[in-house]
């Protein structure tokens, strides 16, 4: 009876102080500047999680006695617990963070959300383009870790010996298998210098240490090619970080100039970023008309013109996408696919079409709260539904572990003209 109790104490504590703290954080106290912002489903060591705009917001606050907290009710649960828990308590701001998470938890929108201040500087130095850590692209691993995506050419991680697949289980001895991806991505993340030990699991292989000597990382958002013997430009955008759409800008017009028979934007594993970036990119392959629409909850709108110069001129375009092309991403793929400037080939998108309002608190953490949904120029929703290609094709773990692309290999394909399909039809 004792434990029921005590347990109908807890729950009734995280709701009482996380309602008190979300009130005064949200409507005034500890407000920073508001920013609209497009949260990924994973934050990667190298990945941008997606903050947008730069839209001031001041919300009315309202009375406190209207929010129905009872303060003295939360003051007595506190008590109860701290003299009758049988076990150990969070102490100092921790005990804030734990209770925020908790009531956010119970929303039931992944992506209204709570970050640290440490989390949140994580978030800030993605948005800049660069950090300090091993330089690798992580997810978190099934069954726990942090799974290795992607190694960065050059840098640490690669020097070190790891390699894509790789999951680390533990940093500096401790064991990270249980902990959320952003706090084990914190640990992995330190001054550049500094040694990190990282316990590997690699296959059937006993798990190992590996030493790695944390440098500054330019995140590469963009990678080049040409492909087809120089007949097919090639352009992979890998997030939409601050730095995204001068390199963006400066990969088409070279690629332009040299009169391909057709472009390439991969946007596939981009887990989104910027808002202004995202419409300044999609504005380089969108002659006219609008990039998004933000939709509110009481039915406002908001339009999002296309701005600056129109890059593509008359040349073919693909956009590969796949299911971990997200937000961002999506308006990109989406504005394009409307206007008609290019197809898109692949795997249907991740489907996040939700607008985050991201408020930087007193302390240097972020409450990131959902207040809007986007859609395309032409009013296709994206939430939960993503975007479909124009031309499917898949790709298997038996072609990533042989080093096949089929779905670049059909880009290049359909824009050489071989079997060349209309863009409304699907293999």
């Amino acid at each position: 009876m004792r434990n029921h109790t005590l347990t109908a104490l807890l729950k009734l504590f995280v709701a009482l102080v996380a309602a008190a703290i979300l009130m005064l954080a949200a409507f005034g106290i500890g407000l920073s500047v508001g920013v609209h912002s497009f949260d990924n489903h994973s934050l990667p060591v190298s990945s941008a999680t997606p903050a947008l705009g730069k839209t001031q917001m001041t919300p009315n606050r309202p009375d406190a006695l209207e929010s129905g907290l009872d303060l003295a009710l939360f003051d007595e649960v506190w008590r109860l617990l701290h003299d009758q828990f049988y076990g150990e308590l969070p102490e100092g701001k921790e005990v804030t963070y734990e209770v925020i998470r908790g009531f956010l938890e119970r929303l039931g929108d992944p992506h209204t959300t709570f970050a640290d201040p440490k989390q949140a500087a994580l978030f800030n130095a993605d948005l800049e383009g660069h950090f300090e850590g091993i330089g690798a692209r992580v997810d978190e691993a099934e069954g726990g870790g942090v799974l290795l995506k992607y190694i960065f050419p050059d840098q640490p991680a690669q020097r070190a010996g790891l390699r894509a697949g790789d999951v680390i289980i533990a940093v500096d001895g401790q064991d990270v298998t249980k902990l959320p991806l952003l706090e084990a991505i914190s640990m992995i993340r330190g001054p550049r210098g500094t040694t990190v030990v990282l316990t590997i699991r690699r296959g059937d292989e006993a798990p190992f240490d590996v030493a790695v000597v944390r440098a500054r990382i330019e995140i590469p958002v963009v990678e080049t090619d040409m492909l087809a013997d120089g007949r097919i430009a090639y352009i992979a955008l890998s997030e939409f970080s601050s730095v995204a759409p001068a390199r963006v800008s400066q990969a088409v017009q070279a690629a332009v100039a040299q009169r391909p028979l057709g472009m390439i934007l991969d946007l596939r594993g981009n887990p989104g970023g910027l808002l202004d970036a995202a419409v300044k990119v999609a504005s380089y392959f969108v002659p006219q008309g609008n990039i998004l629409i933000e939709q509110f909850r009481d039915g406002r709108e908001r339009v999002y013109p296309r701005e600056g110069a129109y890059l593509l001129g008359n040349t073919p375009l693909v956009v590969l996408i796949d299911g971990g092309s997200a937000s961002a991403s999506e308006i990109v793929a989406g504005a394009i696919q409307d206007a008609g400037t290019g197809i898109l080939i692949g795997e249907k998108t991740f489907g996040k079409g939700s607008v985050q309002l991201s408020n930087t608190l007193s302390d240097g953490s972020q409450l990131r709260v959902t207040v809007a949904h986007w859609f395309t120029p032409k009013r296709r929703a994206i939430q939960d539904a993503g975007l479909e290609p124009n031309i499917v094709v898949s790709l298997s773990k038996e072609d990533v572990a042989a080093q096949r692309d089929p779905q670049l290999e059909r880009a290049v394909e359909y824009l050489l003209g071989h079997q060349a399909e209309g863009p409304d039809h699907k293999d």
